[in-house]
Protein backbone atom coordinates (compact mmCIF):
# COMPACT_ATOMS: atom_id res chain seq x y z
CA UNK A 1 0.00 0.00 0.00
CA UNK A 2 2.85 2.56 0.45
CA UNK A 3 4.17 1.49 -2.56
CA UNK A 4 1.37 2.43 -4.63
CA UNK A 5 1.44 5.68 -6.21
CA UNK A 6 -0.89 8.54 -5.11
CA UNK A 7 -3.98 8.89 -6.50
CA UNK A 8 -4.73 11.69 -8.92
CA UNK A 9 -7.14 13.86 -7.24
CA UNK A 10 -8.92 16.50 -9.34
CA UNK A 11 -8.30 20.35 -7.74
CA UNK A 12 -10.74 23.18 -7.23
CA UNK A 13 -11.06 26.40 -6.48
CA UNK A 14 -13.26 27.35 -3.11
CA UNK A 15 -13.34 30.08 -0.32
CA UNK A 16 -10.71 31.29 2.67
CA UNK A 17 -13.87 30.39 5.22
CA UNK A 18 -14.39 26.75 3.69
CA UNK A 19 -10.66 25.69 3.46
CA UNK A 20 -9.84 24.30 7.07
CA UNK A 21 -8.54 20.85 6.55
CA UNK A 22 -8.28 20.71 3.05
CA UNK A 23 -4.86 20.22 1.94
CA UNK A 24 -3.14 22.85 -0.82
CA UNK A 25 -3.47 22.77 -4.47
CA UNK A 26 -0.27 24.73 -5.32
CA UNK A 27 2.17 27.08 -4.18
CA UNK A 28 0.70 30.07 -2.62
CA UNK A 29 2.40 33.70 -2.95
CA UNK A 30 1.37 36.21 -0.85
CA UNK A 31 -0.12 39.37 -3.76
CA UNK A 32 1.03 41.74 -0.47
CA UNK A 33 3.70 42.78 1.81
CA UNK A 34 2.70 42.11 5.66
CA UNK A 35 2.88 44.82 7.30
CA UNK A 36 2.53 47.25 3.92
CA UNK A 37 3.00 50.29 6.01
CA UNK A 38 5.56 50.54 8.60
CA UNK A 39 4.04 50.32 12.14
CA UNK A 40 4.73 50.71 15.69
CA UNK A 41 5.55 47.25 17.92
CA UNK A 42 3.56 49.16 20.80
CA UNK A 43 2.62 52.76 22.56
CA UNK A 44 4.79 55.39 22.22
CA UNK A 45 5.83 58.36 20.31
CA UNK A 46 7.27 58.40 16.99
CA UNK A 47 10.77 60.32 16.52
CA UNK A 48 13.94 60.89 14.92
CA UNK A 49 15.97 58.90 16.66
CA UNK A 50 19.11 61.33 16.70
CA UNK A 51 16.82 63.92 18.53
CA UNK A 52 17.18 61.42 21.53
CA UNK A 53 20.67 60.47 21.30
CA UNK A 54 21.47 62.86 24.65
CA UNK A 55 18.52 61.70 26.41
CA UNK A 56 18.89 60.12 29.93
CA UNK A 57 17.11 60.30 33.44
CA UNK A 58 18.49 63.58 34.23
CA UNK A 59 19.21 64.91 30.51
CA UNK A 60 15.42 65.54 29.36
CA UNK A 61 14.82 65.78 25.83
CA UNK A 62 12.07 67.94 25.06
CA UNK A 63 10.02 67.66 21.72
CA UNK A 64 6.95 69.00 20.48
CA UNK A 65 4.07 66.96 19.93
CA UNK A 66 2.30 67.53 16.54
CA UNK A 67 -0.20 64.48 16.53
CA UNK A 68 -1.75 61.76 17.84
CA UNK A 69 -1.92 58.17 15.23
CA UNK A 70 -4.43 55.39 16.50
CA UNK A 71 -4.44 52.40 15.20
CA UNK A 72 -6.07 52.32 11.68
CA UNK A 73 -5.79 55.76 11.36
CA UNK A 74 -3.27 57.48 8.66
CA UNK A 75 -0.88 60.11 9.76
CA UNK A 76 -1.46 63.15 8.31
CA UNK A 77 1.96 64.86 9.51
CA UNK A 78 5.52 64.71 8.72
CA UNK A 79 8.01 64.77 11.83
CA UNK A 80 10.88 66.86 11.51
CA UNK A 81 13.89 67.50 13.69
CA UNK A 82 12.47 68.71 17.60
CA UNK A 83 8.73 66.91 16.78
CA UNK A 84 7.13 63.90 17.36
CA UNK A 85 3.62 62.11 17.31
CA UNK A 86 1.92 60.04 19.49
CA UNK A 87 1.14 56.34 18.02
CA UNK A 88 -0.44 53.70 19.54
CA UNK A 89 0.44 49.81 18.92
CA UNK A 90 0.09 48.84 15.30
CA UNK A 91 -0.43 52.47 14.41
CA UNK A 92 1.02 53.96 11.14
CA UNK A 93 5.02 55.74 11.80
CA UNK A 94 4.60 58.84 10.38
CA UNK A 95 6.99 60.09 7.64
CA UNK A 96 10.20 61.48 9.29
CA UNK A 97 10.18 59.44 11.91
CA UNK A 98 12.79 56.47 12.07
CA UNK A 99 11.87 55.04 15.66
CA UNK A 100 9.49 54.72 18.47
CA UNK A 101 10.22 55.98 21.90
CA UNK A 102 8.43 53.59 24.35
CA UNK A 103 5.68 56.18 26.45
CA UNK A 104 7.34 54.55 29.94
CA UNK A 105 10.30 56.93 29.07
CA UNK A 106 8.30 59.57 28.28
CA UNK A 107 6.77 62.66 30.55
CA UNK A 108 3.66 64.76 28.44
CA UNK A 109 3.52 68.39 29.89
CA UNK A 110 0.68 70.60 27.50
CA UNK A 111 1.59 68.96 24.40
CA UNK A 112 5.59 69.13 25.29
CA UNK A 113 7.30 65.46 25.47
CA UNK A 114 10.05 65.10 27.65
CA UNK A 115 12.06 61.89 26.58
CA UNK A 116 14.78 60.34 29.04
CA UNK A 117 15.83 57.63 27.22
CA UNK A 118 17.49 57.49 23.97
CA UNK A 119 16.90 55.16 20.89
CA UNK A 120 18.33 53.86 17.73
CA UNK A 121 16.98 54.06 14.20
CA UNK A 122 14.48 51.22 14.12
CA UNK A 123 13.48 51.02 17.41
CA UNK A 124 10.28 49.49 18.26
CA UNK A 125 9.48 49.84 14.10
CA UNK A 126 7.77 47.34 12.17
CA UNK A 127 9.60 47.62 8.83
CA UNK A 128 7.37 46.93 5.48
CA UNK A 129 7.47 43.16 4.42
CA UNK A 130 8.72 42.45 8.29
CA UNK A 131 6.32 39.75 8.13
CA UNK A 132 5.37 38.17 5.18
CA UNK A 133 6.99 39.96 1.30
CA UNK A 134 5.31 40.46 -1.41
CA UNK A 135 6.31 37.64 -3.62
CA UNK A 136 6.68 34.69 -0.66
CA UNK A 137 5.79 31.45 -1.01
CA UNK A 138 3.60 31.48 2.29
CA UNK A 139 1.61 27.66 1.95
CA UNK A 140 3.31 25.02 -0.17
CA UNK A 141 1.75 22.77 -2.05
CA UNK A 142 0.31 19.63 -0.27
CA UNK A 143 -0.12 21.53 3.25
CA UNK A 144 -3.32 20.83 5.33
CA UNK A 145 -5.00 24.52 5.93
CA UNK A 146 -4.78 24.52 9.62
CA UNK A 147 -5.90 27.35 12.41
CA UNK A 148 -2.23 29.33 12.23
CA UNK A 149 -2.57 28.96 8.06
CA UNK A 150 -6.21 30.07 8.05
CA UNK A 151 -5.02 33.27 9.93
CA UNK A 152 -1.11 33.90 7.23
CA UNK A 153 -3.80 33.82 4.19
CA UNK A 154 -6.15 36.17 5.93
CA UNK A 155 -3.34 38.52 6.51
CA UNK A 156 -2.80 38.09 2.71
CA UNK A 157 -5.62 39.28 1.82
CA UNK A 158 -6.07 35.62 0.25
CA UNK A 159 -9.76 35.39 0.11
CA UNK A 160 -10.12 32.00 -2.38
CA UNK A 161 -7.55 28.91 -2.46
CA UNK A 162 -6.72 26.00 -4.65
CA UNK A 163 -7.11 23.00 -3.05
CA UNK A 164 -7.48 19.22 -3.66
CA UNK A 165 -10.69 18.19 -3.76
CA UNK A 166 -11.67 15.36 -1.37
CA UNK A 167 -10.88 11.81 -1.94
CA UNK A 168 -13.96 9.67 -1.75
CA UNK A 169 -14.54 6.48 -0.90
CA UNK A 170 -17.77 4.39 -1.41
CA UNK A 171 -18.93 2.80 1.34
CA UNK A 172 -21.10 -0.35 1.56
CA UNK A 173 -22.40 -3.14 3.43
CA UNK A 174 -23.01 -7.05 2.00
CA UNK A 175 -25.15 -9.48 3.28
CA UNK A 176 -28.22 -11.38 3.35
CA UNK A 177 -28.64 -10.78 6.89
CA UNK A 178 -28.41 -6.81 7.37
CA UNK A 179 -31.36 -4.36 7.62
CA UNK A 180 -31.08 -0.48 8.25
CA UNK A 181 -32.87 0.85 11.14
CA UNK A 182 -35.81 1.81 9.71
CA UNK A 183 -36.55 -2.01 10.36
CA UNK A 184 -39.00 -2.39 13.62
CA UNK A 185 -38.31 -5.13 14.30
CA UNK A 186 -35.70 -8.05 13.78
CA UNK A 187 -36.73 -11.72 11.79
CA UNK A 188 -35.19 -14.84 12.89
CA UNK A 189 -31.43 -14.50 11.24
CA UNK A 190 -31.77 -10.51 11.07
CA UNK A 191 -29.05 -8.28 12.17
CA UNK A 192 -28.84 -3.99 12.36
CA UNK A 193 -26.45 -2.93 9.92
CA UNK A 194 -23.47 -1.75 12.11
CA UNK A 195 -20.50 -1.32 9.81
CA UNK A 196 -22.29 1.54 7.49
CA UNK A 197 -22.83 3.28 10.49
CA UNK A 198 -19.05 2.93 12.19
CA UNK A 199 -16.76 2.95 9.22
CA UNK A 200 -18.52 5.86 7.76
CA UNK A 201 -18.07 8.32 10.78
CA UNK A 202 -14.52 6.65 10.65
CA UNK A 203 -14.16 7.50 6.71
CA UNK A 204 -15.40 10.98 7.62
CA UNK A 205 -12.67 11.29 10.31
CA UNK A 206 -9.81 11.06 7.74
CA UNK A 207 -10.91 14.32 5.75
CA UNK A 208 -12.14 11.85 3.22
CA UNK A 209 -15.79 12.30 1.91
CA UNK A 210 -18.12 9.14 1.83
CA UNK A 211 -20.53 8.18 -1.19
CA UNK A 212 -22.63 5.78 0.66
CA UNK A 213 -24.63 2.67 -1.62
CA UNK A 214 -26.38 1.14 1.64
CA UNK A 215 -26.54 -2.25 1.90
CA UNK A 216 -26.13 -4.75 -0.78
CA UNK A 217 -27.87 -8.64 -0.78
CA UNK A 218 -25.47 -11.95 -1.40
CA UNK A 219 -26.59 -11.18 -4.81
CA UNK A 220 -23.66 -11.69 -8.13
CA UNK A 221 -25.59 -9.28 -10.45
CA UNK A 222 -26.54 -6.89 -7.78
CA UNK A 223 -22.89 -6.51 -5.85
CA UNK A 224 -21.36 -6.50 -9.52
CA UNK A 225 -23.86 -3.66 -10.30
CA UNK A 226 -23.07 -1.46 -6.78
CA UNK A 227 -19.03 -2.05 -6.91
CA UNK A 228 -18.93 -0.98 -10.68
CA UNK A 229 -21.59 2.01 -9.46
CA UNK A 230 -18.92 2.49 -6.66
CA UNK A 231 -15.74 2.47 -8.91
CA UNK A 232 -17.61 5.39 -11.27
CA UNK A 233 -18.21 7.54 -8.60
CA UNK A 234 -15.28 7.69 -6.32
CA UNK A 235 -11.71 6.97 -5.91
CA UNK A 236 -11.95 3.89 -3.51
CA UNK A 237 -14.27 1.53 -2.95
CA UNK A 238 -14.94 -0.48 0.43
CA UNK A 239 -17.19 -2.51 1.63
CA UNK A 240 -17.62 -5.14 4.47
CA UNK A 241 -18.18 -8.65 4.54
CA UNK A 242 -17.66 -11.06 1.67
CA UNK A 243 -14.50 -11.39 1.86
CA UNK A 244 -13.60 -15.19 2.95
CA UNK A 245 -13.45 -18.08 0.61
CA UNK A 246 -17.29 -19.78 1.65
CA UNK A 247 -19.68 -20.22 -1.40
CA UNK A 248 -21.80 -17.39 0.11
CA UNK A 249 -18.81 -14.82 -0.07
CA UNK A 250 -19.06 -13.06 -3.44
CA UNK A 251 -16.51 -10.64 -2.92
CA UNK A 252 -13.85 -12.22 -4.77
CA UNK A 253 -15.60 -13.67 -7.06
CA UNK A 254 -17.08 -10.46 -8.35
CA UNK A 255 -13.78 -8.79 -8.50
CA UNK A 256 -12.56 -11.89 -10.67
CA UNK A 257 -14.92 -10.49 -13.35
CA UNK A 258 -13.15 -6.93 -13.84
CA UNK A 259 -10.77 -6.97 -16.15
CA UNK A 260 -7.45 -5.67 -15.26
CA UNK A 261 -7.94 -6.39 -11.77
CA UNK A 262 -5.40 -7.02 -9.63
CA UNK A 263 -6.05 -8.50 -6.30
CA UNK A 264 -2.84 -7.67 -4.32
CA UNK A 265 -4.02 -9.22 -0.80
CA UNK A 266 -6.30 -12.04 0.06
CA UNK A 267 -5.71 -12.58 3.56
CA UNK A 268 -3.52 -11.34 5.93
CA UNK A 269 -2.19 -13.46 9.23
CA UNK A 270 -3.77 -11.48 12.18
CA UNK A 271 -6.24 -11.49 14.22
CA UNK A 272 -9.36 -10.50 14.15
CA UNK A 273 -9.06 -9.44 10.65
CA UNK A 274 -7.75 -11.96 8.84
CA UNK A 275 -10.18 -12.36 5.60
CA UNK A 276 -9.13 -8.67 4.25
CA UNK A 277 -8.93 -7.76 0.90
CA UNK A 278 -7.24 -5.44 -1.12
CA UNK A 279 -7.36 -4.46 -4.84
CA UNK A 280 -6.03 -2.29 -7.87
CA UNK A 281 -8.33 -1.67 -10.52
CA UNK A 282 -6.36 1.37 -13.02
CA UNK A 283 -6.60 4.40 -10.25
CA UNK A 284 -9.10 3.05 -8.34
CA UNK A 285 -8.73 1.23 -5.26
CA UNK A 286 -10.75 -1.77 -3.58
CA UNK A 287 -11.04 -2.52 0.08
CA UNK A 288 -13.21 -5.70 1.10
CA UNK A 289 -13.29 -5.84 4.77
CA UNK A 290 -14.64 -8.65 7.39
CA UNK A 291 -18.21 -8.89 8.20
CA UNK A 292 -17.80 -8.95 11.67
CA UNK A 293 -17.97 -4.99 13.22
CA UNK A 294 -14.87 -5.34 15.29
CA UNK A 295 -12.91 -7.46 12.73
CA UNK A 296 -14.22 -4.55 10.15
CA UNK A 297 -13.94 -1.95 12.74
CA UNK A 298 -9.62 -3.32 13.01
CA UNK A 299 -8.72 -4.29 9.51
CA UNK A 300 -9.74 -0.51 9.36
CA UNK A 301 -7.51 1.30 11.94
CA UNK A 302 -4.87 -0.93 11.17
CA UNK A 303 -4.33 -0.86 7.56
CA UNK A 304 -7.00 2.23 6.07
CA UNK A 305 -7.19 4.97 8.30
CA UNK A 306 -3.44 6.35 7.69
CA UNK A 307 -4.17 5.27 4.17
CA UNK A 308 -6.50 7.96 4.01
CA UNK A 309 -5.23 10.35 6.08
CA UNK A 310 -1.95 10.26 3.66
CA UNK A 311 -4.45 10.96 0.89
CA UNK A 312 -6.70 13.67 2.45
CA UNK A 313 -3.68 15.53 4.17
CA UNK A 314 -4.53 14.75 7.20
CA UNK A 315 -2.07 13.73 10.09
CA UNK A 316 -1.53 10.34 10.84
CA UNK A 317 -3.32 9.20 13.64
CA UNK A 318 -1.40 9.61 16.36
CA UNK A 319 -1.45 6.50 18.36
CA UNK A 320 -0.61 7.58 22.51
CA UNK A 321 0.73 4.42 23.55
CA UNK A 322 1.92 3.16 27.34
CA UNK A 323 3.83 1.08 28.57
CA UNK A 324 1.50 -1.10 31.03
CA UNK A 325 1.43 -4.46 32.95
CA UNK A 326 -0.40 -7.14 32.02
CA UNK A 327 -2.86 -7.75 34.88
CA UNK A 328 -3.79 -11.39 33.66
CA UNK A 329 -2.86 -13.82 31.71
CA UNK A 330 -3.62 -13.62 28.00
CA UNK A 331 -3.69 -16.41 25.17
CA UNK A 332 -3.24 -15.32 21.41
CA UNK A 333 -3.36 -18.29 18.62
CA UNK A 334 -0.21 -19.53 17.26
CA UNK A 335 0.45 -18.31 13.50
CA UNK A 336 -1.25 -14.96 13.37
CA UNK A 337 -0.20 -11.57 14.45
CA UNK A 338 -3.30 -10.59 17.21
CA UNK A 339 -4.28 -6.84 17.85
CA UNK A 340 -5.69 -8.17 20.92
CA UNK A 341 -8.46 -5.90 22.34
CA UNK A 342 -8.08 -4.74 26.02
CA UNK A 343 -9.37 -3.12 28.91
CA UNK A 344 -7.44 -1.25 31.06
CA UNK A 345 -8.22 -0.79 35.10
CA UNK A 346 -6.31 0.51 37.79
CA UNK A 347 -5.62 -1.82 40.40
CA UNK A 348 -4.28 -0.41 44.24
CA UNK A 349 -3.69 2.87 41.90
CA UNK A 350 -1.81 1.42 39.11
CA UNK A 351 -3.01 0.49 35.49
CA UNK A 352 -3.14 -2.90 34.12
CA UNK A 353 -4.06 -4.37 30.78
CA UNK A 354 -6.95 -7.09 31.32
CA UNK A 355 -8.56 -9.28 28.38
CA UNK A 356 -11.90 -8.97 27.08
CA UNK A 357 -13.47 -12.38 26.91
CA UNK A 358 -15.98 -11.84 23.86
CA UNK A 359 -14.28 -11.85 20.46
CA UNK A 360 -14.80 -10.20 17.22
CA UNK A 361 -18.20 -11.90 16.48
CA UNK A 362 -19.28 -9.35 19.57
CA UNK A 363 -19.65 -5.25 18.29
CA UNK A 364 -19.39 -4.99 22.57
CA UNK A 365 -15.76 -6.40 21.96
CA UNK A 366 -15.09 -3.17 20.51
CA UNK A 367 -17.14 -1.02 22.86
CA UNK A 368 -15.76 -2.63 26.20
CA UNK A 369 -11.89 -2.11 25.41
CA UNK A 370 -9.84 0.43 26.05
CA UNK A 371 -7.43 -0.13 22.82
CA UNK A 372 -4.98 -2.92 21.81
CA UNK A 373 -2.13 -4.85 22.40
CA UNK A 374 -0.10 -6.65 19.86
CA UNK A 375 1.45 -9.94 20.22
CA UNK A 376 3.35 -11.73 18.02
CA UNK A 377 2.56 -14.60 15.74
CA UNK A 378 4.41 -16.77 17.11
CA UNK A 379 3.46 -16.16 21.09
CA UNK A 380 1.01 -18.22 22.53
CA UNK A 381 0.85 -16.61 26.34
CA UNK A 382 1.47 -13.25 27.36
CA UNK A 383 1.53 -13.66 31.09
CA UNK A 384 0.37 -11.86 34.01
CA UNK A 385 2.97 -8.93 35.12
CA UNK A 386 4.96 -9.00 31.89
CA UNK A 387 4.66 -5.42 30.20
CA UNK A 388 3.43 -4.15 26.92
CA UNK A 389 2.80 -1.75 24.72
CA UNK A 390 -1.06 -0.21 24.72
CA UNK A 391 -2.55 1.51 22.22
CA UNK A 392 -5.56 3.59 21.91
CA UNK A 393 -7.59 3.32 19.26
Amino acid sequence: MEELPPLKLDTEVISLEDTFNRKISQDIQSPIDVPHFRKSRMDGFAVKAQDTFEAEEDNLIALRLIETIEAGSIPQKTVSAGECSYVATGAAIPEGADAVVMVEFTDNENGTIFISKAVSPGSYVIGIGHDIKKGDVIIPKNSLVDLPTLGILSACGIHTVPVFKKPIVSLMSTGNELVTHDAQELEIGQIYDINSIVLKQAIENTGTTVNYLGIVKDDFKALTEQIEKGLKESDIVLLSGGTSKGEGDLGVQVLDTFENIEVQVHGVKIKPGKPLIFAKLHQKIIFILPGYPTSALSCFFVFIDDFLRKLSGYPLRSKNTELLEVGERIYSPIGRHHFKPIQVKHIDGTKKIFPIKTGSEAISTIFRSSGYIEIGELEEIVEKGDRRTFYTY
